[in-house]
């Protein structure tokens, strides 16, 4: 019997395991390998991939668990090395972030960026919705992009990586006027979600769950 595989691909270094076992849990019966773009990397090296004025700043975790903000067009070409080193032994890769990246990929590539856009644009419509983003100085890029999307939302700086109150971002977003939350970033728990549908009664799109239940139904 074939027992299915999945390459989990992180911006940051491997292995992710902030990450990678909440998104196990949803997948049963699969195997899992992972690579990250800056694995191997020294510091003075994943300093010089810091964002560029033009370029969209993204946010990810290292092996020792200290958060790094790298440049979306600087992480490119290493996250597509990171890529084809596993999708020879994969039936699907997954990127673990929600970028807007374009990829070269021999095996059928799970881009959670734009799973997200298109499930929050199929639940909310015109009807107005917050995005949680864990970098500040996304705020205002992100805000282009989901215009872009159709979608008319309101961001809100929320880091999965430093203390941050859940409870009361939720509670702010409904009271703002949302009608949907969207937590944009794989580095978002489901503990977190939790925490933000409790406060806000509002419904949750967690990146990381909704990329993992797409995933169970791919390979089932």
């Amino acid at each position: 019997m074939h027992i299915p595989t999945l390459a989990a691909v992180t911006i940051g270094q491997s292995p992710r395991d902030d990450v990678v076992p909440e998104m196990q849990s949803l997948v049963p019966g699969a195997a899992w390998i992972e690579a990250g773009a800056l694995d191997g990397l020294r510091d003075e090296q994943i300093a010089r991939l810091a964002p560029a004025a033009a370029d969209f700043p993204l946010v990810t975790r290292l092996a020792d668990g200290r958060a790094v903000v790298v440049g979306e067009a600087s992480i490119h070409p290493l996250l597509e090395a990171a890529v084809h080193r596993v999708e020879q032994a994969a039936d699907l890769v997954i990127l673990l972030c929600s970028g807007t990246f374009s990829l070269a990929c021999r095996a059928p590539l799970l881009l959670p960026g734009r799973l997200l856009a298109t499930t929050a644009r199929a639940v909310a419509g015109e009807r107005p919705i917050a995005v949680f983003t864990p970098e500040a100085s996304q705020i205002g890029p992100q805000e282009g992009r989901w215009r872009a999307a159709g979608l008319s939302a309101t961001l809100y700086f929320a880091s999965p990586y430093h203390p941050t109150d859940f409870r009361l971002l939720g509670a702010r977003a409904r009271n703002e006027g949302a009608e949907l939350v969207v937590l944009d970033c794989l580095g978002y728990t489901r503990r977190m979600k939790a925490e933000v549908a409790a406060a806000s009664g509002l419904p949750v799109l967690l990146a990381r769950s909704l990329t993992a239940r797409v995933a169970a139904e791919l390979i089932s």
